[in-house]
């Protein structure tokens, strides 16, 4: 069954560099980017976008950072019982919080390597989407 999955993410490359390693893991998924948090943000408030299954979000963002996207989105009705993962450069192991403190389901530091990229994608979506 195809999954849909929603990245808001500003960098373009790092996007496409996502959807690449869901297509070498075979993943039956639909990916919706957004590089704006506000526009994600907007099209689902609208509903104009397909309800995700899962929804990444990037952190360090222009206008809307990943943070205030994430307060926005967890005011959706219809979102409340979608996971949502922080994705970032940032390391998360540094923060002095756990996912559930902020209402995500879990961070996602990008690796700087595809492989690793894709086993981490590969055990997130195990433990999130089976």
């Amino acid at each position: 069954m195809s999954k849909h999955i929603l990245l808001i993410d500003d960098d373009r490359d790092d996007a496409e560099i996502f959807s690449d390693a869901l297509e070498e893991l075979g993943m039956e998924a639909a990916v919706t980017h957004f590089a704006d948090g506000n526009e994600g943000v907007q099209k689902l408030h609208e509903k104009t976008i397909a309800a995700p299954d899962i929804i990444f979000l990037d952190i360090n963002m222009p206008h809307i950072d990943g943070w205030d996207c994430l307060r926005e989105l967890k005011t959706i009705a219809y979102l409340q019982k979608i996971p949502i993962v922080m994705y970032s450069t940032s390391n998360f192991e540094q923060l002095d919080i756990s996912p559930e403190d902020i209402g995500a389901t879990a961070f996602l530091t990008k690796p700087d390597n595809f492989n690793e990229l894709k086993e981490r994608l590969s055990s997130l979506f195990s433990q999130l989407l089976s």
